[in-house]
């Protein structure tokens, strides 16, 4: 019989560093969609950077914004990042979810 310790000295757990930049409509509360991405399961932290680039873009009916996510990958970076972005698209308000790939990086390895 194979041990407690056995299979979880066998689990491998990344964590994962992604910038990501999402559209929300203006009518929207900013603060409760930051807060149920977060929610998101393996989100580990989700920072908020503001940018005069994307501050530009916004308009009357949408605003953009930059996060920088943490996130914990049992599988690969990318497939995870795509279940969040998944689960991200069903939050009321939120309209595109845009995965900067370039800028996925490992942090820790457990």
């Amino acid at each position: 019989m194979i041990s407690l310790q056995t299979i979880l000295s066998e689990a491998s757990f990344e964590t994962i560093f992604v910038q990501v930049v999402i559209k929300m409509k203006t009518e929207a509360n900013f603060t409760e969609i930051y807060n149920q991405i977060r929610g998101i399961k393996d989100v580990v932290v989700v920072k908020v950077i503001d940018t005069d680039q994307l501050d530009a873009a916004s308009n009357d009916n949408y605003k953009y914004t930059l996060l920088e996510i943490k996130y914990i990958s049992e599988g690969t970076p990318m497939d995870t990042i795509k279940r969040i972005k998944s689960e991200a698209l069903k939050i009321p308000g939120l309209v595109q979810f845009y995965v900067r790939t370039k800028t996925l990086k490992k942090i820790r390895n457990y």
